[in-house]
């Protein structure tokens, strides 16, 4: 299983892109930095996108994917999440005031689009991977993914408040070797998290201690304003297991 880190912040700036992480080249999680970083040839080949939730920093550049690739592909680009986030998708985005609706227009071979609500619990197949959904708490409703192949496991949480929601799922991985978690704000913004429902390092450190030792915690999403305070205090908590990763970095689990 092949990983590669597109972008892995919780917000934009020049070179801090937000969360988009793509699987074998052809499985994308969340495409808020996917045309940024990807040639159009590369972008074709994305057959599947799963979105964390309706947040804008999560799909950013999925409307550039579907207009970038219009006359390439042969088949329509799979786009599953929480059913409030494809609701979202059809009535704020591609409603044709936005964004055209893609799911209605024909290159000639094809729509572009297939946009299905994924339920909690749920499993599917794609780019050769097993993909089940579970909820995260966060303001809006979101999901994780446990990500398997035949020889290991990875699970992405999406924007969250506490991985309670890990407990089930954790029995159900085969061979894990990394859990990908936000650490968005730095101590002394412990109010702002909570009422975002997101998680400052603090936080951080208690909801690792909920992963196994054995299993690789990469780090998301610190907030671009806060990304060298939160590294340098995740780094202090001298928790082995631990890594701070960057936009460009590339896995092979």
């Amino acid at each position: 299983m092949k990983l590669k880190i597109l972008g892995c912040f919780g917000g934009s700036t020049q070179d801090m892109l937000p969360a988009t992480f793509l699987f074998n080249d052809e499985v994308a999680f969340d495409t808020g930095a996917l045309t940024h970083t990807l040639p159009v040839a590369e972008q074709a080949r994305v057959t599947d996108v799963f979105l964390t939730h309706s947040h804008f920093d999560h799909l950013a550049t999925l409307p550039y994917l579907l207009d970038n690739i219009f006359s390439i592909v042969m088949k329509p680009v799979q786009v599953r999440g929480p059913a409030e986030t494809i609701a979202s998708l059809k009535d704020h985005l591609f409603n044709g005031v936005l964004w055209p609706d893609f799911s209605q227009i024909s290159n000639g071979t094809t729509t572009l689009v297939e946009m299905t609500p994924m339920a909690a619990g749920a499993t599917v197949q794609a780019g050769g991977l097993s993909i089940t959904a579970f909820p995260m708490e966060h303001t809006v409703p979101c999901h994780g993914y446990l990500v398997q192949s035949g020889q290991s496991a990875v699970i992405l949480c999406g924007d969250t408040s506490s991985t309670r929601c890990l407990e089930p799922i954790l029995p159900m991985a085969r061979n894990l070797k990394a859990v990908l978690l936000e650490a968005s704000f730095p101590k002394g913004e412990e109010k702002t998290a909570r009422l975002s429902k997101h998680l400052s390092t603090d936080g951080f450190a208690r909801e690792v201690r909920r992963i196994p030792d054995d299993v690789e915690v990469l780090v998301t999403h610190r907030k671009p304003e806060f990304a060298d305070r939160i590294a340098a205090e995740i780094t202090a908590l001298g928790m082995e297991q631990v890594t701070i990763i960057e936009q460009g970095d590339e896995f092979e689990f």
